[in-house]
């Protein structure tokens, strides 16, 4: 089993600032746009941090690594089993068949004798009795399987309004690969900015629509602190709930592709879009109500203005 402390040069008690250090100097040496030898083993570190950053992931592995180790250290049971010879063999089979098998012949022939002149049951009232049953059955897969109709008009509506968003097709030598690291609501700056925070007793809710034509990480902050941090796609939606009841002051960075092990040389962060990076921040804080809406369109958004890199990762203490 891979030991991912060995890795990273770590032992099994190191905390996250440890795990987050040697990954970095790692990943300095070892990333395939310094060192392309080093791609095979770059994969691993990354791997290894993925693993031991995440608190469940790495109860998960500690586990397992503990288990291997004590069965690795187990010292194995050498069982001697007796070989047999040939006439050995032949003499065992042999009492079994005697004491087992010849025993109940003559009892089962005439159990299978007492079977046979049994008169059989009447085919017919089976078949009879389950043919009902089995048109039963055969409506309601059928029922069950053929869709809402007005679920398929919702759908067909949706699809609908997804191709008149959809914009013209750029060409071929602008198309950028769209595929990254992270999964819609996914939260890569988290632990850069703090925990994130839930406020149960509000209904606040801000729908962000994202029609920029990049993808986009999203943070909300209050005047104090750091409230949420999300990943939206292209074209997709994200509902906020649980928000709190505040002003919120919102950033954000567009652009393509995103890479978790990017290291961004102004902030000396590891984690960015490889294309067409941008961040932006609102210049005044939004009042939420009950329902909100913020559709982030291409270029730059009304109430927002085009910030620096340092500007965009200041932790909330310090903005």
């Amino acid at each position: 089993m891979i030991n991912y402390y060995d890795i990273l040069g770590l032992n099994s008690a190191a905390g996250n600032a440890e795990i987050k250090s040697a990954f970095r100097q790692l990943a300095k040496l070892y990333h395939p746009d310094i060192n392309p030898e080093g791609k095979e083993h770059f994969s691993k570190i990354l791997k290894a941090y993925e693993t031991l950053i995440n608190p469940v992931t790495r109860s998960t592995y500690d586990y397992k690594l503990n288990y291997h180790q004590h069965q690795v250290s187990e010292p194995e049971n050498k069982r001697s089993k007796k070989k047999y010879s040939f006439d050995e063999k032949e003499l065992k089979r042999r009492r079994y068949y005697d004491e087992h098998i010849k025993k109940y012949a003559k009892s089962t022939a005439s159990f299978n004798a007492e079977v046979a002149s049994k008169k059989p049951y009447n085919e017919f009232k089976y078949i009879l009795f389950a043919t009902p049953l089995a048109v039963i059955l055969f409506l309601l897969i059928m029922n069950l399987a053929t869709p809402n109709l007005a679920e398929v008009e919702t759908n067909k509506s949706e699809q609908k309004y997804a191709r008149i968003q959809k914009p013209e097709p750029a060409p071929a030598k602008e198309i950028l690969d769209q595929e990254g690291d992270l999964k819609l609501g996914d939260s890569p700056y988290t632990e850069h900015f703090g925990k994130a925070v839930y406020d149960s007793s509000q209904n606040r809710v801000l729908t962000v629509k994202n029609l920029s034509g990049a993808d986009v990480v999203l943070c909300l902050f209050t005047k104090k602190s750091f409230v949420r941090c999300f990943y939206i796609k292209d074209y997709f939606s994200a509902d906020v709930s649980q928000l709190p009841e505040d002003a919120l002051q919102i950033c954000y960075c567009s652009g393509n592709t995103f890479d978790r092990a990017l290291h961004l040389k102004e902030t000396d962060f590891i984690g960015g879009f490889k294309h067409n990076q941008k961040y932006y921040k609102s210049v005044k804080a939004f009042s939420l109500h009950q329902a909100n809406e913020l559709t982030l369109q291409s270029g730059l958004n009304k109430d927002f203005e085009q910030i620096s890199e340092k500007e965009f990762f200041k932790k909330p203490k310090s903005r």
